[in-house]
């Protein structure tokens, strides 16, 4: 893959896009759970860690710290073990030192041993009999913080295990009536200060607030004010802090009902709320009462921005992908920055499934649906200028996007729908290694340690009878010549 790289601005890129027409189950599992170790080892922090969903509170989803696997040693990265389940994995890798935690679609919560991919212990979140419950399992990534990790489920629960054995601290039902709600948690938390928060993926959705020790919630905002109304806005993607400020951040999803007169707030907004009281800063709204299913399918980001040419000019921001482009905003005032439409108007592919990044003062971008010079593609990467929201470099891709995206070291890496990992290097755009898997990628990369941990696993339509077939999903770990 050749990276075509432009000396231009955003407007000339969207043009050249515009002219092709398009732009750029509910029975309990068949296996039972396996009992905590009574004797786990402590587990012991490494020196570039991936903690969250997306590595920093800031869910830049770059990995910072990260030295030992870059440019010049990436193209020789081998599998070096994998880790079989029978059900799905939609869950980035967290990754702690020697040891790396997932959930699956079967209701199964894992720790690995992130060297030789041993299972450490595996707990049993619960699985409804109900056939009206909604979506199954954890699709929800951990959060380790303080000797614990922090998770959500399909049945509309929070919980709190200790890292080292696995062993249940607390869980919280956020919603009682899931079943009339359609109510589940894919949203992963962030845990800041004691305080754990998350939204929840419903017709009646909230962000909310909970205390780390004991599970009671705090605060909760409602997404719409109306709670007689099942209007949606679903809080898919993880929240982001500005620690600084205080601040936290949530972008909500599309409405339910489409009333034209009705803007139908906060649906498919950006929305900043202070971190202790819930209360909102500020909100933005790219299209009232939406037609066309532009909600927001990618999480928040907070990055400051410097300029071009006066490197002493930065900005607070914060970004959100949704499904029409990347929307940069003051993080402060709420002012928009700029906006980089990636998709037609009427077109809702875009950035989806949390497939952005930032790093180097830049904004990675993979939109689906995407036209290139006359050629339809399936997806295409932009490197956007942080600042300017000017292209850097951009990418045509095989398959539309599969799994959320991450950098460290120089290096970008992304997940198709065609089972293709990729390595790019973050600068220029040019492809360095390549990867073919029999299936999806859906949960993301998590690069930790000298390692790249991933999964595989089809992302719809799984049930529980797919265990008793025997179809197989995995965990994976790259390293350096498999070593």
């Amino acid at each position: 893959m050749k990276a075509i790289r432009f000396s231009v601005t955003r407007r000339s890129f969207i043009k050249n896009m515009a002219a092709t027409g398009v732009m750029v189950g509910s029975t309990r599992p068949v296996h039972a759970a396996t009992p905590a170790s009574a004797e786990a080892a402590p587990v012991v922090s490494g020196s570039s860690d991936w903690p969250r969903f997306g590595c920093d509170l800031h869910n830049s989803r770059f990995n910072s710290n990260e030295t030992q696997l870059g440019r010049e040693n990436v193209g020789q990265l081998g599998v070096k073990w994998k880790f079989e389940t029978d059900a799905p994995i939609q869950t980035t890798p967290t990754v702690i030192g020697d040891t790396l935690y997932f959930g699956t679609l079967s209701g199964y919560q894992y720790a690995l041993d992130s060297a030789t991919g041993a299972q450490k212990w595996r707990h049993f979140i619960g699985y409804s009999h109900d056939p009206g419950a909604p979506t199954q399992g954890v699709r929800s990534s951990s959060q380790f913080d303080n000797g614990r990790i922090y998770f959500g489920t399909g049945l509309a629960k929070v919980h709190c295990l200790d890292a080292d054995s696995g062993s249940e601290i607390w869980q919280t039902q956020l919603d009682k009536n899931l079943v009339r709600n359609r109510t589940q948690i894919f949203c992963s938390p962030a845990v800041y200060k004691d305080k754990v928060y998350l939204g929840t993926s419903s017709g009646q959705a909230e962000a909310v607030c909970l205390d780390a020790e004991t599970g009671a919630v705090r605060w909760r905002f409602y997404v719409v004010p109306d709670r007689a109304r099942d209007a949606g806005g679903s809080i898919w993607t993880s929240p982001s802090i500005d620690e600084a400020a205080n601040i936290v951040y949530f972008a909500t999803g599309s409405v339910k009902s489409f009333i034209p007169a009705d803007p139908m707030l906060f649906a498919e907004c950006l929305i900043a709320c202070d971190a202790d009281t819930g209360e909102m800063l500020w909100y933005d709204q790219p299209t009232p009462a939406d037609p066309f299913d532009m909600d927001y399918s990618c999480h928040p980001m907070i990055f400051d921005a410097t300029h071009p040419s006066r490197k002493h000019e930065i900005r607070p921001c914060v970004g959100a992908g949704n499904k029409a482009g990347f929307f940069c905003f003051n993080r402060y005032t709420g002012e928009k920055l700029w906006k980089a439409m990636l998709t037609h108007p009427t077109n809702a592919g875009g950035p989806r499934l949390n497939s952005t990044a930032t790093a180097y003062n830049r904004v990675f971008v993979v939109s689906n649906a995407t036209g290139i010079r006359g050629r339809t593609a399936k997806s295409v990467t932009v490197a956007l200028h942080a600042y300017t929201g000017d292209v850097m470099w951009w990418v045509v891709n095989s398959a539309p996007i599969g799994a959320p995206v991450a950098a460290a070291n120089h290096v970008f890496y992304q997940g198709l729908t065609d089972g293709s990992m990729e390595a790019i290097d973050a600068i220029s755009g040019e492809q360095l290694w390549k990867h073919q898997f029999t299936d999806i990628l859906r949960g993301g990369m998590a690069i930790a340690n000298g390692h790249l941990y991933t999964s595989i696993g089809a992302p719809q339509g799984w049930k529980v009878k797919n265990a008793i077939e025997g179809k197989k999903y995995a965990v994976y770990a790259f390293s350096p010549n498999g070593d």
